[in-house]
């Protein structure tokens, strides 16, 4: 972790590329935006990673119908309560068509949107905790050797880790969110995220996240010190 940066770009490169493989892209063919469920070309069985699928995929269908037919910059505007209005009866006319074409109530698939996201969840996150960790681990470097323990004492370096570690835990997690509306648009295709971005990982735990972030830079800190500390020692 406090290791040179060569080591780190290849790890980093190959976790953006794993994570753009993992989290794979939604279904693209049959999307259209006149709120019509094209049917499916192989049969899958209603297992709730497939149901899940399915709902997100109508959802954005959904969205993509109101936006081309009553979206703000169309001529049919009329107001965002009617826009509303129309894509949510296009998810449930969807959401009826593939209960209809799996066999399973209408509920069991409103259920699963926006479930089973874990693998994607991760797989999003990963390319930017890694940065943020390479970056984190230069600067508390930086720090530990502008404030050398040996010269001026640890209350000098201390304080100023803990303005950078709240700096960068702030920074990290509004910037992590950015990431992740970045990584999310492209899975699915589309760039408006509309009310989905709530149900985003990085929206639902943003205090979680900021402690994270703080947590993380507080171990490379102490990782830092111990091996400048150690280095030193072993020069005398």
């Amino acid at each position: 972790m406090i290791g040179s940066a060569s080591p780190a770009r290849p790890i980093l490169i190959a976790a953006l590329t794993l994570s753009l493989y993992t989290t794979g892209c939604m279904r693209r063919d049959g999307r259209n935006s006149d709120c019509r469920w094209p049917s499916e070309t192989t049969t899958h069985s209603a297992t709730g990673q497939h149901l899940s699928e399915d709902s997100e995929f109508a959802e954005d269908l959904a969205i993509r119908y109101a936006d081309v037919h009553h979206g703000l910059r169309t001529p049919y505007y009329v107001s965002g309560e009617a826009y509303d209005a129309a894509r949510n009866r296009c998810v449930d006319t969807l959401f009826e068509q593939i209960a209809k074409e799996h066999g399973v109530p209408v509920e069991q698939v409103s259920s699963s949107l926006g479930r089973n996201r874990a693998t994607i969840d991760v797989a999003e996150s990963l390319p930017f905790v890694l940065l943020y960790v390479f970056v984190v681990a230069v600067i508390v470097r930086m720090n530990w050797r502008r404030y050398a323990p040996d010269e001026q004492g640890w209350t000098p370096g201390i304080i100023m880790a803990l303005f950078l570690s709240l700096a960068f835990a702030a920074g990290g997690t509004l910037l992590g969110e950015v990431w992740f509306w970045f990584m999310e648009g492209y899975r699915i295709g589309n760039a408006h995220m509309s009310y989905r971005a709530g149900r985003l990982f990085w929206v639902r735990y943003r205090p979680e996240l900021f402690a994270g972030a703080v947590i993380i830079f507080w171990l490379a800190a102490f990782e830092a010190a111990r091996h400048l500390r150690s280095n030193r020692q072993n020069e005398t």
